[in-house]
């Protein structure tokens, strides 16, 4: 596999996750219901500093990028040592098409801290409104009887195979009352007064439990199966 497969190979997983299933759309018939696109405020775009470069350029960035992190030891390492020659050669490209690599990866920087502060932003208008929502339950713990806590999270993965959605994306969900799940991700409709509070919790695993930062929470919800 050369060097740029394997980039466009890593890339692909990285960006599996932001994939959102057609569960998670917001029916159109009735007033109270929202989306995952609705717990994200409502800011202007941002530009997306490498949106100049063609598909391969892009990718090329991305292995230079990564190139620089490494020390001399790392690059001299026999798995590494074909990416890093890639990396000098792509570098050797962008200053050949009159394009600055060190200005471009400073932009992208600023753009990714941008975007990840972008990330932990709520919008506060949706504090204690009463809504309706679909999105996949994920227990917090599991009980044949039931559970009464749950994260919601917008597609299949999310907190356990995948990395965690941002926090404006994943909804701490206590219910009324226990309701059982037969699947790791259940597709559902929640519905209940939410809150605009940014909190943590923990969900347990084999290995011992992990923190999730999440942006708002349901107490006292209702759940049903999602119907389109």
């Amino acid at each position: 596999m050369t060097g740029r497969t394997l980039e466009r190979a890593m890339l692909a997983l990285i960006a599996f996750p932001l994939i959102f299933l057609a569960v998670a759309a917001s029916p159109a018939n009735a007033a109270d219901d929202i989306n995952w696109k609705t717990l994200r405020p409502q800011l202007s775009p941002l530009k997306d500093p490498l949106g100049a470069l063609t598909q391969d350029q892009r990718f090329d960035i991305q292995t230079i990028a990564w190139a620089r992190t490494l020390s001399e030891d790392q690059k001299r390492v026999d798995y590494n040592i074909q990416a890093v020659e890639d990396a000098e050669r792509y570098e050797r490209e962008f200053e050949a098409a009159g394009l600055n690599v060190d200005k471009l990866l400073r932009s992208y920087a600023e753009w990714e801290a941008e975007r990840q502060r972008r990330n932990g932003l709520i919008n506060d208008q949706l504090d204690n409104k009463q809504v309706r929502m679909a999105g996949y339950l994920l227990p917090l713990e599991f009980s044949d009887s039931g559970n009464t806590e749950f994260l919601l999270v917008p597609y299949v993965g999310a907190c356990v195979h995948t990395p965690p959605p941002p926090p404006n994306q994943i909804v701490f969900v206590n219910m009324a009352k226990k309701f059982r799940v037969t699947d790791l991700y259940t597709p559902v409709w929640i519905k209940g007064k939410l809150s605009a509070k940014p909190a943590k919790k923990s969900i347990s695993f084999s290995d011992g439990d992990r923190a999730i930062d999440i942006g708002y929470r349901f107490e006292g919800a209702t759940a049903e199966p999602y119907t389109e």
